[in-house]
């Protein structure tokens, strides 16, 4: 999606990834988007082919994400900030959907969120239809939320999608697990733990996140030869704010 691409590169630290949200707020390139998301209620979703099904629900959920921002970025407590995912806040064709329908009804496969007891879509729910078919774990690491624990925002093209993915996910690992006494703690994010079996369980996750480190650092864990404590970080919510 360009004009996810263009507020990325107006507005956002290449480096760090915050974001001058009050900026943002009044831009060209935050109008554009909120164009490009409006205009998806007269889409047809049939027209999105399957192996870009995930690109476009990525795309649509940072976009919706970035667009709403200033209203994440003022929430004042995890309560709040998890509200604002509960919500409907798009129509795609004549269907509306919450951030929540789209992260955990259509890409993980409807399943329910993290404290929740039911998956977001009933059984019979028509949205399902356009589910992607191949559910891809790295997901987690792709969606933009705007707390200083969030993936950077990314645009994900449906060609490169794999390739983008991979890149995504190395990045944040690479910022965000801990190595700790000489390799005897690994500190994961707090994603492995809400969605563990998204992972297949704790010691799969371990080795999802050491597979994308540097050599020094996986070295220091082998020599653990399986005495590894994982610990998780707390999830920052608080907005990541480009100063």
């Amino acid at each position: 999606m360009e004009a996810l691409a263009a507020a990325r590169q107006a507005h956002f630290d290449a480096e760090s990834g915050a974001c001058d949200y009050a900026a943002l707020q009044g831009s060209v390139e935050r109008a554009a988007l909120a164009a490009c998301l409006a205009e998806l209620e007269a889409f047809d979703l049939q027209r999105v082919a399957i192996p870009a099904q995930t690109a476009f629900w990525l795309n649509v959920f940072n976009a919706v994400v970035l667009r709403d921002a200033a209203e994440l970025a003022e929430a004042d407590s995890v309560r709040a900030a998890g509200a604002f995912f509960e919500g409907p806040r798009l129509k795609v064709g004549p269907f509306e959907y919450s951030l929540d329908d789209i992260e955990h009804g259509l890409l993980r496969g409807n399943l329910p969120k993290f404290g929740a007891r039911r998956a977001p879509m009933q059984r019979d729910d028509p949205r399902l239809a356009y589910m992607p078919l191949a559910y891809d774990e790295r997901m987690h690491f792709a969606m933009y939320s705007v707390s200083r624990s969030s993936p950077t925002l990314n645009a994900f093209g449906a060609g490169r999608l794999d390739a983008e993915l991979e890149d995504a996910t190395a990045r944040y690992l690479q910022r965000q697990v801990r190595v700790e006494n000489e390799g005897a703690v690994v500190v994961l994010p707090r994603q492995f733990q809400w969605y563990s079996a998204d992972f297949g369980g704790e010691r799969n996750a371990l080795s999802f996140a050491l597979a994308r480190l540097d050599d020094a650092t996986v070295d220091l864990v082998d020599r653990r030869r399986g005495r590894v404590k994982v610990r998780y970080a707390e999830f920052d919510w608080r907005p990541n704010i480009r100063g």
